[in-house]
């Protein structure tokens, strides 16, 4: 697992977070990405399923993995989210998906959502954007 020192080395030569890095971001062992698109809205209520797009773009070398979990000050919320790896040479935002299972919240543009730690691998036969590649390079909410 990678460090905030190897963190910020790497986004310095734009890979990991190649856009809207923030150092006060950085945890000791990964990177708190934050909200841009939100779908439906800023207002979730209970029981919906919502969408957002990571502020940060993200540029994965093809030996490096990205593991996303949820930010525990949106688990208390009842917050859960469907999600796991990016996968080696993923560029582009990322789209999460979410259920909100308590109350009514708000949600804000920018604020921390999931925590993305690093991990190094062998190098892949085929790297994300040579398999399927689907979502590669793109920004925004996709679905």
């Amino acid at each position: 697992m990678l460090n905030d020192l190897e963190i910020i080395n790497m986004a310095k030569r734009s890979l990991l977070i190649s856009k809207n890095f923030d150092e006060k971001c950085l945890t000791p062992n990964g990177y708190d990405l934050r909200i841009n698109d939100i779908i439906p809205g800023n207002d979730i209520k209970k029981g919906t399923v919502f969408f957002v797009s990571s502020y940060e773009e993200i540029k994965l070398p093809d030996n490096i993995i990205g593991l996303l979990f949820i930010r525990s000050s949106f688990a208390r919320k009842g917050i859960f989210g469907s999600f796991g790896v990016v996968d080696a040479g993923y560029m582009g935002n990322l789209t999460l998906s979410f259920y909100n299972a308590l109350n009514d919240v708000k949600i804000e543009r920018y604020e921390r959502i999931v925590q993305i730690v690093f991990e190094r691998i062998e190098k892949p036969e085929k790297t994300y954007s040579e398999r399927s590649g689907n979502y590669y390079g793109k920004s925004g909410i996709n679905l």
